[in-house]
């Protein structure tokens, strides 16, 4: 079997193969015959910048694709998956490395989860200094090192978000460490107004990286717009002093631990390690596949 495609068009390739990820459960567009017929279209000098070439698939479900003569399986190309920490479709990096992306996501997650927990005073529990050492080790130094790895695998969404979230935490662990930060404030409110501006600071960058996962599934948009409620509330109850506000961020943290963790075990659950209905299904947001440009 074989068709004709854009080479040139290398991103848009992955929503051209009709095949089913047993891995992620993400299902692809097929080829459609109207590109032969927009090449058709094409005279002169546009024909001729046009780089064509068969694709011809192969094994027992066509899961193997051949470009000029090389033979690529379809898991090969990215696509927009939470597992990944990927928005959108992406061409395969260069590099062959393990997946990051879990270990960054995990290490939030569970940062994030915790301090969710005692905002809403769990157990009792008031105070999130306990939450400190994972703020600085999990939050900070695991997810600083996940971001590098990203950038390794040329993943800049990725990369992006854990570089910038480790320097978050490192930042909300510094705050609550005995090292009298707040006293260069001259009152404990001054103080509560400078943490919401700080707070309000990563809502925006969070709210930039939302916008970059509309065309994303909808549990990795989920995650980013739960994080973007849990950081406005928590500015938000610094900004006013009312602790029912500060609840209601921790809540949303821990929404957003959990999305977090649902995202991160998409990206290392395979049918190899577990059963198959275990595995999340990749559900993309609607219109994440038509071109606005």
């Amino acid at each position: 079997m074989s068709h004709i495609v854009d080479l040139e068009n290398g991103y848009s390739l992955e929503h051209q193969l009709s095949h089913r990820s047993k891995t992620h459960g993400i299902e692809e567009e097929a080829i459609e015959s109207s590109n032969a017929s927009n090449i058709q279209g094409l005279t002169g000098d546009e024909a001729s910048d046009v780089k064509l070439a068969k694709v011809e698939t192969s094994g027992t479900h066509g899961e193997y694709i051949h470009i000029a003569g090389v033979k690529y399986h379809k898991d090969d190309f990215m696509s927009a998956f939470g597992g990944t920490l990927n928005p959108g479709s992406a061409p395969i990096p260069s590099r062959r490395f393990a997946n990051a992306a879990p270990i960054g996501l995990f290490s939030f997650s569970i940062t994030c989860f915790i301090l969710g927990m005692c905002l809403v005073n769990a157990r009792g529990v008031h105070a999130p200094n306990v939450m400190v050492g994972c703020a600085l080790f999990g939050g900070g130094l695991v997810e600083f090192v996940a971001g590098i790895w990203e950038i390794v695998a040329e993943n800049t969404f990725a990369a992006t978000v854990f570089l910038c979230f480790s320097c978050f935490w490192w930042s909300w662990g510094m705050l609550h460490l005995p090292i009298g930060i707040d006293q260069y404030y001259e009152t404990p409110d001054e103080f509560s107004q400078a943490v919401g501006l700080f707070l309000m600071g990563w809502f925006i960058f969070a709210i930039l990286m939302t916008l970059c996962t509309v065309k994303a599934t909808v549990a990795f948009f989920l995650l980013f717009c739960s994080l973007d409620l849990a950081l406005i509330f928590l500015a938000s109850g610094h900004f006013m002093n009312n602790p029912k506000l500060s609840q209601a961020g921790g809540a949303f943290c821990i929404s957003t631990g959990l999305l977090g963790c649902y995202n991160g075990f998409g990206g290392v659950a395979t049918p190899q390690s577990t059963f198959t209905w275990i595995i999340p299904r990749a559900i993309m947001m609607p219109g994440a596949h038509k071109k606005d440009y």
